[in-house]
């Protein structure tokens, strides 16, 4: 038994080692089992943002597509007011046109700024609320009122004093 008890003690020693390096890799598999799953939730990150990319993409290729079909609808007006067959017009062309007649015809700022308030939260909106959003004189904005309301753009209640949409233009 002595022999026996002496071939244990020697190999105590060498059982602890292997002990020792059980647990040194048992740290270790800790460790990269913490480090897969931080690059998993990175990888999560990344394609949660990829895919909120996508969506936001896909928005824009819409938008994109309703501001060209707005725009060739906008070369065609244009084409049947002017009396020409197939006039190709760039979209810088026809902003510079649509920005002209906004800064010279329409004076500008007043009827898109009322087109744009009623388009808000408000729809019906009384002629000193518009004056006072504005900041144009009341003068200013009756004007344009009649005037949106002869393009039917808006209807204007003179009883009521109150300008409302006849369609949402967006």
């Amino acid at each position: 038994m002595s022999d026996e008890t002496f071939k244990i003690e020697e190999i105590i020693p060498t059982i602890e080692k292997v002990k020792n390096t059980i647990v040194t890799m048992e740290k270790e598999i800790e460790k990269k089992k913490q480090e897969a799953e931080e690059k998993e939730k990175l990888l999560a990150e990344r394609e949660a943002r990829l895919n909120e990319a996508q969506i936001h993409q896909t928005q824009l290729e819409f938008e994109y597509a309703s501001l060209e079909t707005e725009f060739k609808k906008i070369s065609e007006l244009f084409s049947e007011l002017s009396e020409k067959e197939e006039v190709s017009l760039d979209v810088k062309q026809l902003l510079s046109i649509y920005i002209a007649l906004l800064e010279k015809v329409f004076e500008g700022k007043p009827h898109a700024k009322i087109l744009y308030l009623l388009h808000g939260d408000k729809s019906k909106m009384t002629r000193q609320e518009l004056a006072a959003a504005t900041g144009f004189s009341p003068a200013i904005i009756l004007h344009s009122i009649h005037e949106l309301n002869r393009a039917e753009l808006i209807n204007y209640d003179e009883e009521e004093g109150k300008a409302s949409l006849v369609n949402r233009i967006y």
